[in-house]
C-alpha cells in the first residue's frame, strides 16, 4: 500500500532530533558544513554562544549571517546598515566576523551601562550625604535662651503641663505635700495642747453667757 508522504530519512531524523534538543550540545567539531547550516539557524543567542566557544572549528562561514541577524534584533537595523556602510567604505581593508561585532558592541554597550550606573550611584550618594548633613544641623541647632525653659528644654513647656510625666517626677512632687501635711498636723495638735486650758475657760465663759 502506497504511503501519501515520503518516510523520512534516517538523516533527516537525526537532524531533527539535533534541532530539537540544541540546549544539550556543546561542540560539534566533526560536522559537515552542510548539516550545521540545517541545525545551527535554530540556535538561540546563548544556545549559539555556547556552541561557538566549544567547538574548536571555525564556524563563521556558516555562523556569520545568523550573528548579523542577532545584531540587527539587539542594536537595531539602522546601527546594522551603519556598520555595513563604513566596512564597504574601507575597501575591504577592514573586515570582521559579526559575531566580534556583537560582542564588541555588548562590551562597549555595558561598559557605558556601567559608567550611567556609577554617575547615578554617586549622585544618590551625594544627595544623601546632603541630607543627612541638614538633618544634623537641625537637631544641633540651640533654640534662643528666651524660649528655654528652667531644664534646658525649648518653648514654654515646663514639668506642669508636660505630656509625658515621669512617676519619679511625679513622687518628688507629692512628697514635699505629704511632709508638709504632716507638719501641719503636728503643729495643729502641739497649739492645741498648748492653750488647752484657755480653749476651755473660753468654753466655759460661752456657756455660762448662753445659760
Amino acid at each position: 500500500m502506497e504511503s501519501g508522504r515520503k518516510p523520512r530519512s534516517l538523516l533527516d531524523m537525526c537532524v531533527q532530533k539535533l534541532i530539537d534538543n540544541l540546549r544539550y550540545v556543546g561542540r560539534v567539531d566533526g560536522v559537515e558544513m552542510e548539516l550545521l547550516k540545517r541545525i545551527l539557524p535554530h540556535c538561540t543567542l546563548e544556545q549559539l554562544t555556547r556552541i561557538e566557544n566549544r567547538t574548536v572549528m571555525d564556524l563563521s562561514p556558516v555562523t556569520d549571517s545568523l550573528w548579523k541577524r542577532f545584531y540587527q534584533r539587539e542594536f537595531g537595523e539602522e546601527h546594522t546598515n551603519m556598520v555595513i556602510k563604513r566596512m564597504k567604505a574601507s575597501g575591504g581593508r577592514v573586515r570582521y566576523t559579526w559575531r566580534e561585532l556583537f560582542k564588541a558592541k555588548t562590551e562597549k554597550q555595558k561598559e557605558v551601562e556601567d559608567k550611567m550606573l556609577e554617575k547615578i550611584a554617586k549622585k544618590f550618594q551625594a544627595e544623601k550625604a546632603e541630607k543627612q548633613s541638614k538633618q544634623i544641623k537641625l537637631c544641633t541647632k540651640v533654640p534662643p535662651s528666651s524660649k528655654r525653659s528652667f531644664f534646658g528644654g525649648s518653648g514654654p513647656s515646663s514639668l506642669s503641663n508636660s505630656n509625658y510625666k515621669s512617676p519619679i517626677l511625679k513622687k518628688a512632687r507629692i512628697e514635699p505635700c505629704k511632709i508638709a501635711i504632716c507638719y501641719a498636723k503636728e503643729y495643729f495638735w502641739e497649739a492645741i495642747s498648748a492653750n488647752k486650758d484657755k480653749l476651755f475657760e473660753w468654753t466655759d465663759s460661752e456657756n455660762d453667757n448662753h445659760s
